[in-house]
């Protein structure tokens, strides 16, 4: 298919209708000057074809296509061309049948229309007509404008790559890859869509509806649950009714018969009254009679011989004393007298010893004084000459020092230590020296191996982190200062409190359940009614003991009153007995209304000093632990009138004697009463068999809890503590082991490294080097002031006189001080005569005190005997005395034993009258309590028929279905069998529950699950089949790579040998190729393996190759890319190709050669070339001029070329530019005229030449 007429009609400078042909089926030529219409020819055909991108057909709109852009009268464009079909090989798939085809494009308005043969036709249409012959017009290969070639010659090795893709149709590959890719990502995107889909909706909504399923089963189940269990507490009320009202009436004629019998003994013990009081007054007749008057004398007898026994027993006492005094002065003087013979004989040995020190003393007087006699001696010696000036004894000094030796033997000293200094000092130096020559050596050797070996500096760097590290755990390890042993001891003590506790939480369930009536049990009487603030609990439990030997007593004190039930207000007792559901009958104490006759504690302490005992009586109150915030008033209205008392006979004086002036209810601590009233009751409550008493308990119970409490707290805060201390002392103690371990690694590696060990001994040098330099100052410090004591000495024997004088003064010093030690040693021989005098004197002083104690022992003696005999005399008396006394007391006694008799007789009938009061005054309670009680009974009568109605009415069908089955044993209402108060709350709960979960219950939820469980498998579904997909479309990608590697492997073996050929038959003894950027060149010999990313053009020219292509010419260079170009046109040839003046850098002789290579390598093609040079024009077979006349381009056939335009610029350079020089490169003849000098190139064997011309202006010259 080839182009065979082109008709033009308002299409840009084509104002009227041009016809272009008839088109060469092979080398078509359009020439022209410049702006005469020659490439808009060629942006017809593009036009025609349906370029996308006006931007290369140079507009920017439409309305540029139409002539003046509709401003003229033309106010339409359009352009036909007309291709010759008739190589069917050639044609476009679809369209073989025709022979000639047609196709117009008209542009009016900005709307643009396509026709094909006459006939309507798409955009798409038209582009996939021409796609199916290779002409593609947005992406043209066919068409080589203005520059592409010089771009071809400059572009990368990637773009160069990218034109074999595209000659090699792989480009379509990688658009449909991108396209793959992108179906990839949009399947990665629906999988991601299909995952949030199931993460965040379906399963999170599968989970809420498993959890509602679940709870809507487990709310009918509930449901159930609580009807079973209502039902049969509604018929256990109803039951207990019934039977209640049974045993109510049943109590209520056992009540009224024991009210009979109350009334029939409370007669009879007024009778026994009456005849006790008869009774008790024969007895005190009779005793007034018998015994009253002898008693009283007998005590007067016997009270005065009491008095003179006393007086005859403080006698004895008295000389007792005086003898156990005397027998302990005689003990204490003979201790004395031991002591003070020690003494004695101590200060004798003193003396001896003092004696014999002052012996010594005197010799050291008297060596002194030789002393200072031989420094005399040398000073007379030295004054008058006869002495060597330094000669000086050791007499003079101490025996080890310089001084004792003369100046001359000091020099010599001196000078014989300063050679020994020098030697060292030298040794030292060397020493020095040789270390300094070891360490540069060592250094020079380190910073070799640094720069071979780069390891060591990061070991090291890395054991200090890891060694700052372990530092810094080890600092966290002992700041925590835990200790496992105690973890362990507590995690023992937590056990074993835990054991402990369930043993005290079991023992207290026990006491409760045995003790029920310590347990108060009611029903809210109104809603939010507030247990903790109203009701208190009962008294019992609202106080703890002192101490449990008081429990039986305050028991007593305390009565019926332990069980009452303490209640904020009178108002909160009232709201209890009507709405409370009381189980039993109640007692309360509204704190606002109870009141106590508290006992004054002054008359207590007044009582006190009366009985001589401060322990012998306490208020009852008193020996209880309480809130007293809260209880103050309620423990005086308890404890607040009674005393409890140490025995009995204080009980009796606290209760009936008028000066102690307490008249007050008194216990013993045995349990005996004695109440004011003249009431005595109590017995024996101390046995072994007794238990505990109700207090007794109350404390065991508060104990316990208190125990459970402190179970809860003590050791667990500290064993949480500790656990949470030894995860933190786990994680430490790992760390440290961790990094001990690496360190010792990293220890081992450096001692292995050749640089660590250059660094230790240059370590060990460099303090060697100091310690040495050390010592060698330390060497030069010592002979610097032997120097100066040898210099000292030397001017010393140079001054002789100056030296005698010294010496006298050194002599006359010593003689000083010896001199003062003389006077010291006599004055400490003067001090130990004084001692021994002093000592002497002591001795004669104890000596007489020894005498004087002697005697006195010897009349210590005597008077002991004295004693003796008198107390002897006196217990002789006493016991005479004693003898009358005890006769006196025995008849008293029997006397007093017959007034016991009758005492207790009266004793015995007044207590008896007092149980007998106190019987008659409990069946008078009884009598008022049976009274109401049996109110009380009926009204429960009748409000247990009022609620079994209340139940009949709401629930009269089936109770009466089922009534028969209450109570029955073994069947569904066996109530004996049943826990009732835990039916009863879990009723309760189970009703919460249900109308909690009422709220929440999702009926729908089972519905809703199946709904989104069928969601869930279909979105499964479509995830593994995106899944499947994707895998599919990444395997053909895969395929698809490697042919795209095999088919640019063919591409670039042809295109190489093309681009050769055209090369070297455009530039005469030359070669071109493509080669990979790994150096690959031989495309058959490359690795099969071989992935290209990037291609070079590489020139040969002789034998030698360019390494790139700046070393060319321009030319050189556009000949290369035009090569390039042409080569993979001819590797994948289209129908047709137009070239817009791709030879404009070239001279004649390569334009012409452009021509034969179109003509020999290109005969199945045709081309449209646009150009002004002759050589391409002479290689055409039809050759097109174009014009443009009076604004309007025309086409002609057979035109010559114009250079007018090249010889103007000439002409205008000349005039204008006359100061400057110019150097124009050029292959237009106009231009070559107008230049005074013409240097012209050639290349000949791979070598540039040039050859100068003369040149005249104004004439043309064409011989070159």
């Amino acid at each position: 298919m080839h182009i065979r007429e082109i008709v033009l009609e308002g299409f840009k400078s084509y104002a009227t209708r041009t016809t272009v042909g008839p088109f060469d089926e092979h080398f078509n030529a359009i020439t022209g000057l410049n702006g005469s219409g020659k490439s808009n020819i060629l942006d017809s055909i593009c036009f025609v074809m349906g370029i996308t991108s006006l931007s290369q057909v140079r507009a920017q709109a439409l309305s540029d296509f139409i002539y003046k852009q509709g401003t003229a009268g033309v106010t339409r464009a359009s352009v036909s061309i007309m291709f010759d079909n008739r190589n069917k090989e050639q044609a476009p798939d679809g369209y073989k049948m025709f022979d000639e085809l047609t196709v117009t494009r008209i542009v009016e308005s900005n709307k643009s229309k396509y026709l094909l043969n006459g006939k309507n036709a798409t955009q798409s249409a038209i582009h996939d007509l021409f796609k199916s012959v290779s002409l593609n017009v947005n992406n043209p290969r066919f068409l080589i404008l203005q520059g592409q070639v010089t771009k071809v010659s400059k572009s990368k090795p990637q773009e160069i790559l990218g034109l074999i893709e595209e000659a090699a149709g792989t480009r379509m590959y990688d658009q449909k890859k991108a396209e793959a890719l992108k179906t990839i990502a949009k399947k990665d995107d629906k999988l991601k869509e299909i995952r949030t889909t199931i993460d965040t909706d379906i399963t999170p909504t599968i989970n809420k509806l498993q959890q509602d399923e679940q709870n809507y089963k487990m709310y009918t189940e509930l449901k159930k649950r609580y009807k079973l269990v209502n039902d049969q507490l509604i018929a256990y009320e109803y039951w207990q009714l019934i039977t209640s009202v049974k045993q109510t009436e049943t109590d209520v004629e056992n009540m009224e018969l024991q009210t009979n019998q109350c009334q029939k003994r409370n007669g009879l013990i007024t009778d026994e009254i009456q005849q006790i009081h008869s009774e008790v007054k024969i007895i005190e007749k009779e005793r007034n009679e018998n015994v009253g008057n002898e008693v009283s004398e007998l005590q007067t007898v016997y009270d005065k011989q009491l008095i003179e026994l006393r007086n005859l027993t403080n006698d004895n006492d008295r000389v007792s004393k005086q003898l156990t005094q005397y027998k302990q002065q005689l003990t204490d003087s003979e201790q004395q007298h031991k002591q003070l013979t020690n003494s004695i004989e101590q200060l004798e040995k003193d003396i001896d010893s003092s004696r014999e020190e002052l012996g010594e003393l005197d010799k050291k007087v008297l060596t002194d004084t030789e002393h200072v006699k031989q420094l005399q001696r040398r000073h007379e010696a030295v004054s008058t000459g006869t002495a060597v000036v330094g000669s000086s004894s050791q007499a003079v000094s101490g025996p080890n020092d310089d001084s004792r030796l003369t100046n001359k033997e000091k020099l010599d000293k001196y000078k014989e230590q300063r050679g020994e200094v020098s030697t060292k000092i030298k040794q030292l130096q060397q020493r020095i020296d040789h270390s300094s020559g070891e360490l540069k050596k060592l250094r020079t050797e380190q910073k070799s191996l640094t720069s071979k070996q780069g390891s060591y500096s990061t070991m090291h760097t890395e054991f200090d982190k890891k060694k700052s590290t372990l530092n810094q755990c080890e600092k966290d390890l002992a700041k925590l200062q835990f200790d496992v042993e105690r973890l362990k001891q507590y995690r023992t003590d937590v056990r074993n409190d835990d054991e402990n506790m369930a043993r005290d939480q079991n023992r207290l369930q026990q006491m409760k359940r045995q003790n029920h009536q310590l347990d108060f049990q009611y029903t809210n009487p109104t809603p939010n009614f507030d247990r903790t603030k109203h009701v208190h609990g009962l008294v019992a439990t609202l106080f703890n003991i002192n101490d449990k030997k008081y429990a039986q007593a305050l028991e007593l004190a305390a009565g019926g009153k332990l069980f009452n039930v303490v209640v904020d207000t009178d108002e909160t007792s009232k709201l209890l007995f009507k709405y409370g559901d009381l189980k039993k009958r109640i007692t309360f104490a509204p704190l606002n209304r109870i009141s106590s006759n508290l006992i004054p504690k002054n008359k207590i302490e007044s009582a006190r000093r009366e009985l001589g005992d401060s322990n012998a009586i306490f208020l009852a109150k008193d020996l209880v632990k309480y809130d007293h915030s809260k209880y103050e008033t309620l423990m005086n209205y308890v404890f607040g009138s009674t005393i409890i008392c140490s025995t009995s006979a204080i009980a009796q004086r606290v209760a009936f004697d008028e000066k102690l002036g307490l008249n007050a209810m008194a216990i013993t601590l045995d349990g005996d009463i004695y109440n004011p009233a003249g009431i005595l009751s109590g017995g024996d409550r101390s046995g072994a068999n007794r238990g505990p008493t109700l207090l007794e308990i109350v404390a065991e119970m508060n104990q316990l809890e208190e125990h459970i409490r402190q179970y809860n707290t003590n050791n667990r805060q500290e064993l949480t503590k500790l656990e949470r201390d030894y995860v933190q002392y786990q994680n430490l103690q790992q760390q440290i082991d961790s990094l001990t371990n690496e360190m010792q690694l990293l220890e081992l590696k450096l001692a292995q490294n050749d640089e660590h060990r250059l660094q230790t001994e240059i370590t060990t040098l460099e303090q060697q080097e100091l310690n040495n330099k050390q010592d060698l100052d330390t060497q030069r410090n010592e002979e610097k002031i032997l120097n100066e004591k040898i210099n000292d000495l030397e001017k010393l024997f140079k001054n002789e006189g100056e030296a005698k004088k010294k010496e006298l003064a050194e002599i006359e010093q010593l003689m000083k001080k010896a001199e003062k030690q003389v006077d010291l040693s006599r004055k400490y021989s003067r001090d130990m005569q004084t001692h021994i005098k002093d000592l002497e004197m002591q001795l004669d002083t104890q000596r007489t005190e020894l005498d004087t104690l002697t005697s006195d022992m010897n009349t210590l003696r005597s008077t002991i005997e004295t004693c003796t005999q008198s107390l002897n005399d006196g217990i002789e008396t006493l016991s005479n005395k004693q003898i009358e006394v005890d006769e006196l007391l025995a008849n008293l006694q029997t006397k007093r034993s017959r007034l016991t008799e009758y005492n207790n007789r009266i004793h015995s009938l007044h207590q008896k009258e007092q149980q007998l009061i106190k019987e008659r005054r409990e069946i008078e309670l009884q009598l008022e309590k049976n009274k109401h009680s049996i109110v009380d009974l009926q009204n429960i009568v009748k409000e247990s028929a009022r609620r079994r109605q209340l139940i009949i009415d709401k629930h009269g069908r089936w109770i009466e279905e089922e009534k028969e089955k209450f109570g029955i044993p073994g069947g569904q209402y066996d109530f004996a069998s049943m826990n009732i108060t835990k039916m009863q709350k879990d009723a309760k709960d189970d009703k919460e529950k249900v109308t909690k979960m009422s709220k929440h219950v999702d009926e729908r939820a089972m519905t809703l699950l199946e709904q989104k469980r069928a969601m869930y498998k279909q979105l499964l579904t479509k995830q593994k089949k995106v899944l499947k997909d994707k895998a599919n479309i990444e395997r053909v990608v895969a395929e698809w790579d490697k042919k795209k590697q095999e088919a640019l492997r063919i591409a670039w073996h042809r295109v190489n040998k093309s681009f050769g050929e055209i090369f070297s038959t455009l530039l005469h003894n030359a070669n071109a190729k493509l080669t990979s950027l790994n150096g690959h060149y031989d495309t058959e010999r490359a690795p099969k393996d071989l992935v290209l990313t990037g291609l070079e053009i590489k020139v040969q020219f002789g034998s030698l190759w360019k390494e790139t292509l700046d070393e060319l010419s321009g030319g050189q260079r556009s000949l290369a890319g035009l090569s390039l170009v042409l080569a993979l046109l001819q590797y994948s040839p289209a129908p047709l190709y137009i070239l817009d003046e791709v030879d404009a850098a070239l001279d004649m002789s390569h334009t012409q050669n452009i021509g034969l290579v179109i003509r020999k390598s290109f005969r199945n093609a045709q081309f449209i070339i646009v150009s002004l040079k002759d050589g391409m024009f002479s290689n055409a077979n039809v050759l097109f001029t174009t014009k443009f006349v009076n604004g309007i381009s025309t086409v002609s056939l057979d035109a010559a070329l114009d250079m007018s335009h090249t010889q103007n610029i000439g002409l205008v350079i000349r005039k204008s530019f006359r100061n400057a020089q110019f150097i124009i490169v050029s292959l237009k003849d106009g231009m070559f005229s107008n230049a005074n000098v013409l240097f012209t190139t050639k290349f000949v064997n791979g070598i540039s030449t040039v050859s100068r011309a003369e040149n005249v202006p104004n004439k043309k010259n064409k011989d070159k």
